[in-house]
């Protein structure tokens, strides 16, 4: 399909096909959180140890620096995701609760609605447990179900090791798919904790933030560029945010760097606040144009 920038009529959101593309869409915004900006749901695939040498784009990664002033706050927050910001096609509910000890629980839940929930009923829940001094996560979960069908993905990390075992439930009755995969590598985030060190991290213009991201059981380098400051509309609220442009690599099984082809571009805007949440997020796929827009903030009081 042909991306333009028109947003689709009535009659065509009432035609299958037209929900259909709209269906996919949200699957991929889904994976704009609990599978990051612009990232598609993973395919398992088969079980390895992947070890080997520290690979070459390593040294890219960037060490955390946090800002002035950076504090983890308690807060609640509720995007509505759309496919060319006229469609309705889910939600995403996401909480960060520090803990009184050294972590982080940070949690997501991403539901189909609408139209496209008729078509494509969707349901996906996030869990993650995050050291508060490092921001590196210690533990991941993740459970979806399309249909009937149902994944789980459930990660550890150790030691520079992440182990992540996947099961998948497939519709026609056969048997549960288990798989396991261990990469040898350090410096791996999952979705939540790639967003709470974007909050935490100092932003300056002009800066390229790469970070070596695991949205299920596969890994991506992902470039985050701060463009500059910039007022941003969102419903009926102006925020002043940060602008961030995306750039996202795959990384093969054998470590090299392979193109995303999924995605034309992806762009990030983070609250210039305390808080410093993504307000919204648009994406440029092939599929069509996708955006997912901050409905709620709810910042309760610590524990």
């Amino acid at each position: 399909m042909k991306t333009t920038d028109a947003a689709p009529s009535a009659q065509d959101a009432a035609t299958p096909g037209t929900a259909s593309i709209a269906t996919r869409s949200l699957k991929v915004a889904a994976g704009l959180f609990t599978v990051l900006i612009g990232l598609t749901l993973c395919t398992l695939i088969d079980g390895s140890e992947l070890q080997a040498a520290e690979p070459i784009w390593s040294n890219q990664i960037t060490p955390l620096s946090r800002r002035q002033g950076a504090e983890i706050r308690p807060v609640r927050l509720l995007y509505e995701v759309s496919w060319s910001k006229w469609l309705q096609a889910g939600t995403i509910r996401m909480n960060f609760d520090p803990q009184q000890g050294a972590a982080v629980q940070a949690r997501a839940k991403t539901r189909s609605s609408g139209p496209v929930r008729a078509f494509w009923p969707y349901e996906g829940s996030t869990r993650t447990t995050i050291s508060a001094k490092t921001l590196y996560p210690s533990r991941f979960e993740h459970t979806q179900r399309e249909h009937d069908e149902r994944a789980e993905y459930r990660a550890t990390y150790r030691n520079d090791r992440m182990r992540v075992e996947s099961s998948l439930t497939p519709t026609d009755g056969r048997d549960t798919e288990h798989e396991t995969r261990v990469y040898e590598l350090g410096q791996i985030r999952d979705i939540l904790s790639t967003l709470l060190y974007l909050q935490q991290t100092e932003l300056r213009d002009g800066k390229d933030i790469v970070l070596l991201v695991q949205p299920l059981d596969r890994l991506y380098l992902v470039t985050f560029e701060v463009v500059g400051s910039e007022a941003r509309m969102v419903f009926d609220k102006t925020w002043k945010t940060k602008k961030l442009e995306i750039r996202i690599r795959k990384i093969t099984d054998d470590f090299q760097l392979a193109p995303y082809t999924k995605m034309r571009r992806a762009t990030i805007w983070l609250s210039d606040d305390d808080y410093r949440v993504p307000v919204e997020i648009q994406a440029d796929l092939r599929i069509g144009f996708v955006s997912v827009r901050l409905a709620s903030l709810d910042a309760p009081q610590r524990r």
